[in-house]
């Protein structure tokens, strides 16, 4: 029960956060900066769900939905921020960019952090 909510209103703030890292930073800055920025953001939420499911230990079905899962979700800071449709052409490769990076990044972390921690 400990490891459901933590892990829900862990949510709730890195959705927050990440919109407004995402709307005051991540879209403001040179893609370079822009690009580490992302980087580093998957990584957090990827140390982020493992440190929480080392903590708590859960069954395996929250450690896959409120674990995994969810921290895929937090992952992708831009996601929900702005329609896709209001995204002018110009600026779709920086769009995607804050989409794709961190969630990969995430993956990647993940994996490495379950199988050598």
């Amino acid at each position: 029960m400990i490891f459901f909510l933590i892990a829900f209103f862990g949510m709730y703030i890195g959705r927050r956060i990440g919109w407004f890292v995402s709307k005051n930073i991540l879209y403001q800055t040179p893609l370079t900066l822009c690009i580490i920025l992302c980087f580093l953001w998957g990584v957090l939420i990827a140390y982020s769900i493992h440190y929480l499911i080392q903590w708590q230990n859960p069954n395996i079905i929250l450690k896959i939905i409120m674990g995994y899962c969810l921290g895929g979700y937090v992952a992708s800071p831009n996601n929900g921020l702005i329609a896709e449709s209001t995204i002018p052409e110009s600026g779709r490769l920086r769009h995607e960019l804050i989409n794709l990076i961190p969630t990969l990044t995430y993956l990647v972390t993940l994996v490495i952090l379950e199988i050598f921690f």
